[in-house]
């Protein structure tokens, strides 16, 4: 099978189980279904492979909790320009986490700090809430990780499997 049509169809297949797991189910847990697709882009996007889910997972954590520290700060003051800075401030803060070698894929930052503090910022939650299905870290952490690991690392297993198969030579 083709690299396109096998990511297409476990992913897709994948995917429509975790949307209906997290709409349904498990709804009352407050999952996030773009953070997991994240998840599993930034899985993809660092390499696709079992080096890549460390990276995924780290920098996105790494984001998910410069998100809500933002999130913690601006929960302290109304004012747009203090809004602003805080961001900002953070913003510069996750990108200087690439001093550190696990924390150098920026883009996974991007996306965990991007996805918590739109998640906090939009639905008015705090940054100090940590429960389920309301605490930005909490709701994004499970999140991301089901789709590092499971959306990622799982379905490029099965699609390595799809794809050697119709690798292999036929046998004379």
């Amino acid at each position: 099978m083709k690299l396109p049509v096998a990511l297409a169809l476990v992913i897709g297949v994948a995917g429509a189980v975790i949307a209906y797991l997290y709409l349904g189910p498990l709804s009352g847990l407050g999952l996030f279904v773009p953070a997991t697709f994240l998840g599993a882009a930034t899985f993809f996007a660092a390499g696709g492979d079992r080096p890549a889910l460390v990276t995924a997972l780290a920098t996105n954590v790494w984001g998910i909790v410069t998100g809500t520290v933002m999130l913690v700060l601006a929960g302290l003051t109304t004012n747009p320009a203090l809004l602003g800075l805080t961001i900002g401030g953070m913003t510069a803060v996750f990108i200087l986490g690439a001093l550190v070698p696990v924390l150098g894929f920026v883009p996974g930052a991007v996306v965990g700090f991007a996805t918590t503090a739109a998640f906090g910022l939009l639905s008015g939650a705090s940054g100090t809430d940590f429960s389920l299905p309301t605490g930005p870290f909490t709701v994004m952490l499970l999140s991301f990780v089901v789709g590092s690991v499971v959306l990622g690392y799982g379905c490029s297993l099965v699609v390595g499997r799809l794809t050697a198969r119709s690798a292999a030579p036929a046998a004379a």
